[in-house]
């Protein structure tokens, strides 16, 4: 009886080791069969990440303009001299001791082109917080078409809550003074990167654009840093069609001349 069953245990132990030896084959051939998996990563755009390559004259002229309660700008592609399908935008600025931002994309199907942006943020039930002490920062656009470019310069946003007759751009290259300016609640002050229309004459500093809530009328004592000598140049005032030109009071690389308010103004050589 005993001899028995260890034959019986025998055949069993026998038995388990042939499953097993058949699954062990079966899970090696398996794995022969099957084709190596190779990861997939993600092909992600990559962004341009150098900035104001082209030349001037190619660029888009740009500029950022106040709403009535001063709690909204609206980011504008006035013109286009470089074609373009669409433009990314990053608007970042200051607000108090946080930096803000605001980011998306515009569509440049007609000109021009504008995005309404809260400073601020709201939640979905509808209540909206605004950002306080809001003083500018830097914007950075990339243009995708054909060809891509890249740009960034700077953006001044004054709440002119003292009134005060001055304002500056954020690189200080730019001043104005006029009593005008003290009735303005807001004065936005936008290194634009190109210029509108056709200059009259070569640019020899940064085009600035002035944007205010109501129409700015009269004159305005303006003060800009030129890049090379400004004995023989200009300040040229674009007042929405056309450029007008006026001499001035040359400093080195220094102009100070008296000029009718304009939306965009640049030093030039004729």
């Amino acid at each position: 009886m005993q001899k028995k069953q260890m034959i019986i245990v025998g055949a069993v132990v026998g038995l388990i080791v042939l499953i097993l030896a058949g699954v062990g084959v079966y899970a090696f051939m398996k794995s022969r069969s099957k084709p190596e998996e190779t990861p997939q990563t993600a092909q992600k755009k990559k962004k341009i990440s150098t900035f104001n390559v082209i030349p001037v004259a190619e660029r888009p002229y740009i500029l950022i303009r106040p709403s009535e309660g001063g709690r909204n700008i609206f980011l504008v592609i006035e013109e286009l001299k470089k074609p373009a399908d669409a433009v990314e935008y990053e608007l970042e600025y200051q607000a108090g001791e946080l930096l803000q931002g605001a980011f998306g994309e515009l569509p440049l199907t007609s000109f021009p082109a504008s995005k309404d942006i809260l400073l601020g943020s709201c939640s979905a039930g509808g209540a909206c917080t605004y950002h306080q002490n809001v003083q500018g920062g830097t914007l950075v656009t990339r243009f995708s078409g054909t060809d891509e470019y890249a740009l960034k310069n700077d953006w001044r946003y004054i709440d002119n809550t003292a009134r005060e007759t001055t304002a500056a751009s954020k690189d200080a290259k730019f001043q104005i003074d006029s009593p005008e300016i003290a009735k303005q609640r807001v004065v936005i002050i936008t290194n634009s990167p190109g210029y509108p229309g056709t200059l009259p004459g070569t640019p020899i500093s940064d085009i600035y654009s002035l944007s205010t809530v109501s129409t700015l009328t009269g004159t305005v004592e303006v003060t800009m840093r030129a890049n090379e000598d400004a004995t023989a140049a200009k300040v040229a005032v674009w007042d929405g069609s056309t450029w007008k030109t006026v001499a001035g009071t040359a400093d080195d690389k220094s102009l100070t001349a008296e000029v009718p308010f304009g939306q965009a103004y640049v030093v030039i050589k004729e």
